[in-house]
């Protein structure tokens, strides 16, 4: 008999609250079968694949299957079989588990990399299959503009002659690149030299390293609620301990964000200042100002995040929070103003910090494209030309996406972004945006609901909506939302 020295640990315990456990479900319904039969393989091959580790406590079938739209048999029958291959085990009284047995696969990949309008069977009359076209309303990512064309074509071989001499390795960047972002933050009224300029593969990249840097497992990082999910996940990634803070129509509550940060004195607080993701809010003078000085009256880092500002519709972008005092990091990135497929991004900073992030990203990639570097440099002597064209083609669709809400769909409630391609919507009071994207992605139009943007899984009345895809594919996404909305009302209130 094993003594209490040898006998082994048991498996931690974790719970998924059900917005947790339906993003990861996601697209569960687009697979052959019965209802139970396809959720219990959606939920087996997140626990092949590790995503729900042994251990793991599940919702219980009544909140799990008022969160999918799907009567509580429907659920129970899904947990049965699992339970009978030994996949999940329950436990009177305190709930059903991952068992220690299961076993693990690969994680399912990006959603960015989903195209707007996929094809897809979907059950037809008397058993038959048909075709139907699928529309994803999820992604806010933007295709590339024509003058990106004009700068690849301009491309050739003189562009290379002082580098390919070399291993092409340039962790900090090439320095006409790190000039031209060094412009681009001057002419907008911020000041930046070279030196202040690290470049990166995105400005994903930018936000991990930064993590990476200045996180220590446990640090309190202040974000705000909602924010953008990848900034989530990053800081997780890391072990920091994330505090939200209300972020609205005009940007983070600045009462809310000055009260928090005398209470947990974060290693920073990071904002989107200029185009939030997913609000769409940019933050006015006055906040602006404020944010410098209770970063200078604290000492307080403030990391912000201005990667979508040359997405922005109304009116020229402001003058860059940095600009404004306090110790300020600026991540920014070629994605939202010319095109994502370059993955470049930058951040600036004090040259001390740049110096220590530079062998973080030289560890992690060696360097960014040389190319893609090459490019961008030129793009950027180009960026008002570029913020014209997105501030056209983003307000039209805005407009558009709008005009149609309300006609269509009048009780929900829609922030009018000041930039990007989504909307952030508040649903009528008692609603839950989980059950019924849920309800959406079945009928063939995925969006995502409020939870995906907090860092407390909260938010479940709103949903975001991303106009980023062709005209038809938004004004079809949104019809079918408005049947389905007014068909099966009562199917998506909270319980």
């Amino acid at each position: 008999m094993a003594t209490s020295s040898t006998r082994s640990n048991p498996a931690p315990v974790v719970y998924f609250g059900a917005p947790r456990l339906i993003r990861l479900l996601d697209g569960w319904a687009d697979q052959p079968g019965g209802l139970s039969t396809r959720l219990a393989e959606a939920l087996r091959q997140l626990v092949r694949a590790g995503q729900l580790p042994a251990g793991t406590r599940l919702p219980s079938e009544r909140i799990l299957a008022s969160a999918l739209g799907l009567g509580r048999t429907t659920v129970g029958q899904a947990f049965d079989t699992l339970r009978a291959e030994g996949i999940l085990v329950s436990r009177t009284g305190t709930g059903t588990f991952v068992s220690t047995a299961a076993g693990h696969a690969n994680a399912r990949g990006d959603d960015r990399l989903r195209s707007f309008v996929t094809d897809t069977l979907v059950a037809g009359p008397r058993g038959t299959r048909q075709l139907n076209a699928r529309i994803d309303l999820r992604s806010a990512a933007l295709p590339g503009i024509p003058m990106v064309a004009d700068e690849l074509d301009r491309l050739s071989a003189a562009d290379f002659a002082g580098t390919l001499p070399s291993h092409g390795y340039v962790p900090r960047g090439l320095p006409v690149l790190r000039t031209a972002v060094a412009s681009y933050y001057t002419a907008m009224g911020l000041r930046t030299e070279p030196g202040q300029v690290l470049v990166t593969s995105g400005a994903q990249q930018a936000m991990r390293i930064v993590a990476e840097t200045l996180v220590e497992p446990g640090g309190t990082v202040i974000v705000e609620e909602p924010t953008f999910r990848g900034a989530i996940e990053v800081l997780r990634s890391v072990g920091a301990h994330l505090v939200g803070v209300p972020s609205g129509r005009e940007g983070v509550d600045i009462d809310a964000l000055a009260a928090a940060v005398r209470r947990h004195r974060p290693v920073f607080v990071l904002l989107q200042s200029t185009v939030h993701n997913p609000t769409g809010s940019v933050l006015p003078e006055r906040a602006r100002a404020a944010v410098a000085r209770l970063s200078a009256e604290a000492g307080l880092t403030i990391v912000d995040d201005a990667a979508p500002t040359d997405a922005i519709i109304d009116g020229p972008p402001p003058p860059p929070l940095a600009s404004y005092g306090g110790d300020v990091l600026t991540l920014g990135s070629a994605s939202k103003g010319f095109w994502g497929g370059l993955r470049v991004g930058w951040l600036r900073a004090g040259r001390d910090l740049v110096e220590r992030l530079a062998i973080v990203k030289g560890a992690e990639d060696l360097g960014t494209s040389i190319p893609a570097q090459i490019v961008t440099a030129r793009l950027l002597d180009r960026a008002a030309e570029a913020r014209a064209h997105r501030r056209a083609t983003l307000g039209s669709a805005r407009d558009f996406a709008l005009q149609i809400l309300a006609e269509e769909l009048p009780d929900w409630r829609s922030y009018v972004p000041a930039g990007g391609a989504s909307l952030w919507i508040e649903l009528p009071a008692g609603h839950s945006a989980t059950t019924f994207a849920e309800r959406a992605g079945r009928a063939g139009v995925d969006v995502l609901a409020g939870p995906t943007f907090s860092c407390e899984d909260a938010l479940d009345g709103w949903l975001r909506v991303a106009f980023a895809a062709p005209e038809e594919a938004i004004a079809d996404g949104l019809l079918r939302l408005a049947e389905l909305w007014h068909a099966g009302k009562d199917e998506d209130r909270m319980t």
